[in-house]
């Protein structure tokens, strides 16, 4: 029996992206290996975890089972927890692997690491992401500063001490090589699964039932959401009439690129903001509406991609390596720059009834292949070998 340790801080984190993946492998991968056992390492003081009362169900779901042991690690940030916390309980019992399911790596432990890179855009967009407020005070902004320095060395320094990479498709592959050509003899790729809930409703089977074109509220500059909304604008009026531009999501404040560009094209009539929602609410808005709109400038695998074809829900993609990659040029695709050629797609779909059906059948077909069970005998396989 081999004792592996799971970086689980996610599980206490709302469910969007990579926490959906920490809780999938932290609630299955223990099932495909039922003779080993599993440390999932949490971190219950982090400000930025969901409520307890929100996060509780998906710890006790991974507590029940017989092979795992919840570690609640406490620190109040993130880097301490990283640089200090994790490394001294390692010293302490002995783990033959860790694994670090979100882009993170321990640079001070000799625990061999296993680590999911879901892209390289932290890197790429590092002062971008990482901004520096502007007015911020000098105790503000040498904390920005640390941070940048912090992960700097985590891509520079601490993805060099990783045992393996795995990351989440043959295009985030691509690019992470490119930024750093000595991960690519140590790295692999496995497909995410389609998330659970996301399956085609009866009720919504036709496209005269549906009305909206959703839209999901990230802001990022990745997420190209002022080309998105900018499409949707150069609709015809009595289009947009018809099809309200639903943007689920939105954690973002008045500031928000969202916001200002809404605002910018005076389209506040046609447009439906809804903050964070439950899983079953976005499950339904992806069910109900009449396409999606996901035109990111650059993804590593594009969860509402797959959501949106798991329903049934026809989509509008930009041109991003993955995105072409996971629909096989068979879905409607426009440059992320060009509103108007985004726009131009849209209106097909809006329009035409028969592509609509057509694209309809394609995406339900493209979904087929992304199972979770297959992503958790990849990564069975690959403990496995770093281990022995």
């Amino acid at each position: 029996m081999a004792n592996y340790a799971i970086d689980g801080r996610f599980l206490m984190r709302k469910q969007r992206g990579m926490p959906v993946y920490v809780y999938m492998v932290c609630s299955h991968l223990p099932i495909h290996m039922p003779d080993d056992h599993f440390y999932i390492l949490v971190n219950s003081d982090f400000e930025h975890n969901e409520k307890e009362a929100d996060y509780k169900s998906r710890i006790e779901n991974v507590s029940n089972l017989t092979n795992v042991t919840i570690i609640d690690l406490k620190a109040e940030d993130e880097t301490s927890w990283e640089l200090s916390i994790v490394t001294r309980w390692l010293k302490k019992n002995p783990i033959e692997l860790l694994h670090m399911p979100t882009n993170r790596v321990l640079i001070n432990s000799n625990v061999k690491q296993l680590v999911t890179l879901h892209d390289a855009m932290e890197w790429k967009f590092l002062t971008r992401i990482h901004h520096i407020p502007d007015n911020a005070n000098f105790k503000t902004k040498l904390y920005f500063l640390k941070k940048r320095l912090y992960v700097w060395l985590v891509y520079s320094y601490g993805l060099r001490k990783a045992k393996k990479i795995m990351t989440i498709s043959k295009a985030a592959m691509k690019s992470i090589s490119q930024e750093f050509t000595f991960s690519s003899k140590k790295m692999d790729f496995v497909y995410h699964g389609v998330p659970f809930n996301y399956v085609p409703c009866s009720e919504h089977k036709n496209k005269d039932t549906r009305q909206n074109v959703l839209m999901l509220g990230g802001d990022s500059y990745q997420k190209n959401p002022e080309n998105a909304i900018a499409a949707y604008a150069k609709l015809p009026q009595s289009t947009r009439k018809k099809h309200k531009l639903v943007i689920a999501g939105f954690t973002g404040n008045n500031n928000s690129i969202i916001k200002k560009t809404i605002k910018k094209l005076s389209i506040e009539d046609y447009v439906e903001i809804h903050t964070w929602v439950s899983e079953i609410t976005l499950v339904n808005l992806f069910q109900r509406s009449v396409a999606l709109l996901f035109v990111s400038r650059e993804e590593g695998f594009g969860f509402p991609l797959i959501q949106s074809m798991a329903v049934g829900t026809p989509v509008v993609t930009s041109n991003a390596d993955v995105l072409i990659e996971i629909t096989q040029k068979k879905l409607l695709h426009a440059p992320a720059e060009s509103a108007t050629e985004i726009s131009e797609k849209l209106m097909i779909l809006l329009e035409d009834e028969e592509i609509w059906n057509e694209q309809r059948e394609k995406c339900l077909d493209l979904a087929k292949p992304f199972c979770w069970s297959h992503s958790m005998d990849k990564l069975a396989i690959t403990y496995k070998e770093i281990t022995q």
